[in-house]
């Protein structure tokens, strides 16, 4: 599932990426975004469910904040928000859960893919929250490679390594 679930989010990832520096019609970019995030939501419970230790634990919860991830970016879309101060606010916890995973997996000897990953996801949504509640400029103008990088690097390559059983 976890591969499954990277695959999808490496593709809403780039697209959102993609969005800043080239025109994606809003509502096809809403509804990938709201799909993906379903998708990563079924089977995050499924996940769950078959959790067994912190490791696998920390597999579900990564599933389960990259779904809310892409149903608040879609609600965004589809209301046509001004204000992303809650996308940045959610930066910030996403951002912290990730650093506090990645510390984790390490410290316990974990596979290091999954320090990788958190780590890569823990820059991408510290980037939202700076970008966003704090109004860096600078790293709000690397948002789009920071989305690309992380939607190839962390989600998408990861995904299809794992779905041919060649890491975790």
């Amino acid at each position: 599932m976890l591969g499954i679930n990277l695959l999808f989010a490496g593709f809403a990832l780039t697209l959102n990426g993609v969005s800043y520096l080239t025109k994606v019609d809003d509502r096809a970019r809403g509804a990938a975004n709201a799909l993906v995030g379903l998708i990563i939501a079924i089977n995050a419970i499924f996940q769950t469910s078959a959790a067994t230790d912190h490791i696998t634990h920390g597999f579900a919860a990564a599933m389960w904040l990259f779904a809310l991830n892409y149903f608040i970016i879609a609600a965004h879309i589809f209301f046509k928000a001004d204000n992303w101060k809650v996308f940045g606010l959610y930066g910030l916890f996403a951002a912290a859960v990730s650093f506090v995973f990645a510390g984790d997996t390490l410290a316990s000897n974990g596979p290091a893919e999954m320090i990788y990953m958190w780590g890569m996801w823990g820059i991408l949504w510290s980037q939202g929250f700076l970008a966003i509640l704090c109004g860096i400029k600078a790293v709000d103008k690397l948002t789009p490679h920071v989305l690309i990088i992380n939607g190839i690097a962390s989600t998408f390559v990861p995904g299809f390594l794992i779905l041919l059983g060649i890491i975790l």
